[in-house]
């Protein structure tokens, strides 16, 4: 009731100012204090600022309501509106200020088009991330909550702001990549993909000699500490290459829900086996 309270007062504030900006025709009305080029950048400022203010918030609002979600909800489109208001709030901001001296905004762009350009070139990784972060923002590759692994990093997106995308990895540390990185950088999403089904790939030298189903069933030890999130009877060991000294080896299993958690630990615990047991011991 308060937010819908406080829509209609912005609604009331901008038509309220949108007649002030009206009697900038008639200069008999106001004190000439008032005609000024600082207060019409002012007044022109609140209400494009409160105009998109509305817009986006109505835009979420809608939005929340067609998924049926609370007012705290937010995701990918949430946070892309957020993203535009703020872009087009600096605009504006920026326009004021010029408007403070008089000068019209048109004007100052023609004959600044040389600097404008360089500042563009000077300015063009900030520019990239803010068009990258839009373009992820409204895309479905990955969204808050997801647990992704964006180059080497690896983590839960808890944020996608303007310029970065922050992630919680394992170890309990905050990353933050740049949205023009992840971008362009290889993106694997195991939350959406549903992955499922792991393999860790390891070697042993060829002497001693081992029977195949003797290592599988080591490894089968190792998994019985984790059975609660395995799927039964779906892991499997194969050998995948032949060298001169040594023999390759993948062994495959599948988790019972999506949790790459468990899933690094499991992998974890088969090389620590790999490396104590069959390497070392070789």
């Amino acid at each position: 009731m308060f937010r819908i309270a406080k829509f209609i007062i912005k609604i009331i504030l901008v038509l309220f100012l949108w007649v002030l900006k009206e009697s900038f025709y008639d200069q008999s009305l106001l004190p000439a204090l008032y005609y000024t080029a600082v207060v019409k950048s002012i007044l022109h400022f609140l209400i494009y600022w409160l105009t998109v203010n509305i817009i986006i918030r109505f835009a979420q609002f809608i939005y929340r309501k067609r998924k049926r979600m609370g007012d705290r909800y937010s995701d990918n489109v949430i946070g892309g509106l957020q993203n535009i208001y703020y872009i087009l709030s600096v605009i504006g901001l920026v326009i004021m200020i010029i408007g403070f001296f008089g000068i019209e905004f048109n004007k100052l762009l023609t004959a600044l088009s040389i600097v404008a350009a360089a500042i563009a070139i000077i300015s063009k990784e900030i520019i990239a991330d803010i068009l990258c972060g839009i373009s992820i923002t409204f895309s479905r590759d990955i969204a808050i909550g997801d647990y992704v692994k964006i180059g080497e990093a690896k983590g839960r997106v808890i944020d996608i702001n303007i310029h970065k995308i922050v992630l919680h990895n394992d170890d309990d540390d905050i990353i933050y990549i740049s949205n023009s990185k992840a971008y362009y950088d290889n993106i694997v999403n195991y939350t959406q993909k549903e992955i499922r089904k792991y393999n860790v790939e390891f070697s042993i030298p060829v002497y001693p000699q081992r029977k195949l189903n003797e290592i599988d069933n080591q490894l089968k030890e190792v998994l019985s500490n984790f059975e609660e999130y395995l799927e039964p009877g779906q892991n499997k060991l194969r050998i995948s290459a032949l060298a001169k000294d040594e023999v390759k080896f993948k062994f495959q299993f599948k988790l019972n829900q999506i949790n790459p958690q468990v899933a690094d630990q499991i992998k974890s615990k088969i090389m620590e086996h790999v490396l104590g047991q069959l390497y070392n011991r070789a």
